[in-house]
This record gives structure tokens, C-alpha cells and sequence, in this order.
């Protein structure tokens, strides 16, 4: 079931990746698939009769903070893209808590390491990064180092 999570997983990033390289904007339905797979592999995974019998998974709930975090900070700064604290809260719900951490912190080196680059390449501060392209590098890293 982990191995088909991951490859559902990393095959929406990759269309979300798509759509943020090419429009620097991610369409509500892309949003609301991922919703809609997320919440189909918890019901396929048996969590309805775990919420009747034993109360919603903590894990889930802590995986959903960095991407909550993340789209607070896009409504107060306008600076990053809601869309990608939604697809980083959809990432941890799915992963749970076991990796959101990892890849959000592998994701931020990904692209403070293009920035970087960028910026001593052009020296233009105002350039717009798509950020889902490092959350898929991230994701795949952190699922092929274990």
C-alpha cells in the first residue's frame, strides 16, 4: 500500500509541478483532486471505522501543520502562493508525520540552493520560483533515501 501511495503521490506533484512551472499558478481542480485522492486513500486504508472506534490519528493532524504554517504565511506576506500550502498540508496528510518535516526542510534547501544560483547568475531579486517543482524533488528524495 506504501509503494502505490508513493507513486500516487509523486505522480500528482509531478502535475502540480507541471502546471506551477508552466502558468506560476496551480488550478483549483488539481487542488481539489488531491483533496479527493487524500481523503479516498484514508477511507481506503479502513480510517472510518478507526475514527468510529478509537478517534482521528494524531499524525495526521501534526503532518497538516507545516502546510497550515505555510498558507498562513502566503495570506499575511502575498509573497507565496496558496496553492503551495495546500499541496504541502495534502503531502503530510498523506505521508503523515513520518517525512513532512524531512521534505519541507529538503525542499527549502532545494530552492535556497536555485535561488542562489539565480541570483548570482542575474542579480535580480524580483524573479517568481515555482516552489512544487522542489516539493516533488524532495518528496522523491526522501522516499528513495528511506
Amino acid at each position: 500500500m506504501e509503494l502505490w501511495e508513493n507513486v500516487i503521490l509523486t505522480g500528482y506533484l509531478l502535475w502540480g509541478s507541471w502546471y506551477d512551472i508552466r502558468k506560476r499558478a496551480v488550478p483549483v481542480g488539481v487542488l481539489f483532486l488531491g483533496g479527493v485522492l487524500a481523503g479516498f486513500g484514508y477511507v481506503c486504508e479502513g480510517a472510518v471505522i478507526f475514527i468510529v472506534w478509537k478517534g482521528f490519528e494524531c499524525s495526521r493532524l501534526v503532518a497538516l501543520l507545516p502546510g497550515i504554517l505555510l498558507l498562513l504565511l502566503s495570506k499575511a506576506t502575498k509573497e507565496i502562493g496558496e496553492a503551495d500550502g495546500i499541496v504541502l498540508a495534502l503531502t503530510g496528510f498523506i505521508s503523515r508525520d513520518k517525512n513532512i518535516l524531512l521534505i519541507l526542510g529538503i525542499s527549502l534547501l532545494y530552492i535556497f540552493l536555485y535561488a542562489m544560483f539565480l541570483f548570482c547568475r542575474k542579480r535580480n531579486r524580483s524573479l517568481q520560483i515555482p516552489y512544487l517543482p522542489f516539493l516533488l524533488a524532495a518528496y522523491i528524495t526522501a522516499w528513495m533515501t528511506g
